[in-house]
């Protein structure tokens, strides 16, 4: 009797499934752009042309050119010339007051290239705000000025000669914004409208001669004649200096003669005549002289010479030099006070001037800078 075989066990029901979420979208393909390859030698690469940028507008028309003059006066080599501005038409104009802005071009007779003479930049101003002014018509403008402040140098100063021809230019060094530094401008307003100036250029002038100085005598000791050595005392022609603090004068004594001279050439027995806007203003050493020594004494043989390099400012006021400029310094030795009689010495006991002064040309002052308002020349009455 067969046997079946068991069943197999019953399959569960399956679950009902659950709806599917539905599937995110595929990206987009990004189209590959191939990197750009260098043309092969030889190849000419026409590029396209970018859009050309529009031209700027057109300036205003130019109106006529004012009819501004300046002209120089110049009486003497070695002090103040004027420099004068006048406004010969009808409109009146603005004008960059300022002597500052002048340079001059001086060739001395005989030679045929000028010199070239200007402030340096830190004593050049930076634009007209302070030194503006309105110039009516058929008025005038002046200020004067040192020459010796802008022909500065040993060259400079020795161009500064009899019949030497002098132009002077009055406006702001070539290329630097002229767009809006102008010696002479328009004034928005007024009409007829007239144009702008970058400079003004003087006509040439001639330089006279100066009556010949009485010589200072270059030796003043308390000696006879006889025993009077051959001393020569010399400063520094140019000494160019920031301020007061380091204005470093070197003096140079020179025995000129055969004999050898002995004296105390120091610090304390120096001096100097210094001439500043306050005036002429007599400068020595702030302490008296010392008792004498043997080893403050230097023998100075025959055809030698001695330097001695000193500030200043550690004999000078320092309120005598408020303002920047020109500084002339006639230094001297005064040995009077310090002989060697008391130690058994035989020196020079006198002074000794020197016979060409120093010129200094000093950037800044000690005090702030005063720069006044510039006022026009007086109204000159009609003449019948």
């Amino acid at each position: 009797m067969m046997v079946p075989p068991p069943a197999a066990p019953a399959t569960p029901a399956a679950a009902t499934p659950e709806p599917a979420a539905p599937a995110a979208p595929a990206p987009a393909a990004v189209p590959l752009v191939p990197l750009p390859s260098a043309p092969p030698p030889g190849t000419t690469v026409v590029r396209r042309p970018g859009r050309p940028r529009p031209p700027p507008p057109p300036p205003p028309p130019p109106g006529p050119p004012p009819d501004v003059k300046l002209s120089i006066e110049a009486p003497t080599l070695h002090g103040a010339w004027t420099m004068r501005v006048t406004n010969d038409g009808n409109v009146p104009v603005r004008l960059a007051a300022d002597a500052r802005l002048l340079s001059l071009d001086v060739t001395p007779r005989g030679d045929t290239r000028a010199v070239h003479c200007e402030l340096p930049l830190d004593m050049r101003p930076d634009d007209d705000l302070d030194r503006s002014l309105i110039l009516p018509p058929k008025r005038s403008y002046a200020e004067t000025f040192e020459p010796r402040l802008y022909c500065f140098g040993e060259r400079a100063l020795q161009s500064l000669s009899p019949l030497a021809i002098v132009v002077a230019r009055l406006g702001w060094p070539a290329g630097s914004r002229s767009e809006v530094r102008q010696a002479v401008s328009a004034i928005d307003g007024v009409e007829p409208v007239m144009g702008s100036l970058p400079s003004l250029t003087s006509p040439p002038v001639a330089l006279g001669d100066d009556p010949t100085p009485s010589p200072a005598p270059a030796l003043l000791p308390d000696a006879t004649p006889a025993d009077q050595p051959a001393l020569r005392l010399s400063g520094a022609v140019t000494v160019d200096a920031q301020t007061l603090g380091d204005l470093t004068v070197s003096v140079t004594l020179h025995n000129e003669g055969s004999r050898p001279v002995r004296l105390r050439f120091k610090p304390e027995t120096l001096a100097f005549d210094v001439t500043t806007s306050h005036g002429v203003e007599h400068c020595s050493w702030p302490t008296q002289v010392g008792a004498p020594m043997r080893e403050l004494f230097s023998t100075l043989r025959g055809g030698g010479s001695e330097t001695l390099s000193v500030l200043l400012g550690d004999y000078c006021n320092p309120k005598s030099f408020e303002q920047a400029g020109l500084v002339v310094v006639r230094p001297q030795l005064d040995t009077r006070h310090a002989g060697g009689q008391e130690v058994g010495l035989h020196t020079f006991d006198g002074q000794v001037l020197a016979t060409v002064p120093t010129v200094v040309r000093l950037h800044r002052g000690t005090g702030s800078a005063r720069l006044g308002r510039p006022h026009l020349e007086a109204e000159q009455p009609p003449t019948e």
